[in-house]
């Protein structure tokens, strides 16, 4: 997505693909599979610490340092790679936000240092990232003291942030064409029609306190470690 996805529309708005599977493993590509790999042993291995016990917890302790240490490692570099080596996209002119969604009314123009424009123009945002690198290295020193509870909340920190970096970067894009940037698909593109917004809104009302409620409820049955003895006690109902 920071690269482009090599799409365009023809007149009738039929979108056609021009990529390949190995057109993705590119250097860059490569890097971010890195950063996500990293992102996902994290909070794993804290989880981990939460709900084992013995040698398996001892090992998840281990690996917090190492998925800090890469998450952060590959997160910067990364960061560096965007800023200094990877255009990026950026919008002169479209139809406005109420303006009947067409994806090829408007006019994209590829520049160096792009996605940097939305934290050079709002600062505060750059504590989304720092905030990605405290929440990674916060696991490793809660892992360290014991504080297994408070890891996993640091961990969920620096994974949503990494995602949240990526996010602030890009907006207003959600996927920018490689081969006709001005077909690129923005948050206006991509949304749903006002009648199926409305009807979502309604949904989540009435399912969102039923899936939090049904999660809850597992979350309490499950809490605490699996140990050895639970699973040869209760090895025709636990899982």
């Amino acid at each position: 997505l920071l690269q482009g996805v090599p799409f365009s529309f023809d007149d009738s708005l039929r979108v056609s693909y021009a990529g390949t599977v190995f057109g993705q493993l590119n250097p860059y590509g490569l890097l971010a599979g890195l950063v996500s790999r990293s992102m996902m042993v994290l909070p794993g291995a804290v989880f981990l610490q939460l709900k084992t016990t013995g040698e398996i917890r001892a090992r998840a302790q281990r690996w917090v340092g190492h998925a800090a240490l890469a998450l952060c490692a590959t997160f910067a570099a990364a960061g560096v790679w965007v800023a200094t080596g990877i255009e990026g996209y950026r919008m002169v002119s479209f139809a406005g936000t109420e303006a009947a969604s067409n994806p090829v009314t408007k006019e994209v123009v590829r520049e160096a240092g792009a996605w940097l424009a939305n934290f050079a123009a709002y600062p505060v945002l750059w504590l989304i990232p720092v905030f990605a690198f405290v929440g990674a290295l916060g696991a490793w020193r809660l892992t360290a003291a014991g504080r297994a509870g408070l890891a996993f909340i640091a961990s969920s920190t620096a994974l949503a942030c990494v995602v949240l970096t990526a996010g602030v970067a890009m907006f207003p894009f959600l996927m920018p064409s490689s081969l006709e940037p001005s077909h690129s698909l923005t948050m206006w593109d991509a949304t749903s029609s006002l009648l199926t917004l409305r009807w979502m809104f309604w949904m989540v009302l009435l399912f969102l306190p039923l899936i939090i409620a049904y999660t809850s409820w597992v979350y309490r049955v499950m809490r605490g470690p699996v140990t050895v003895a639970d699973v040869r006690e209760r090895s025709s109902s636990l899982y």
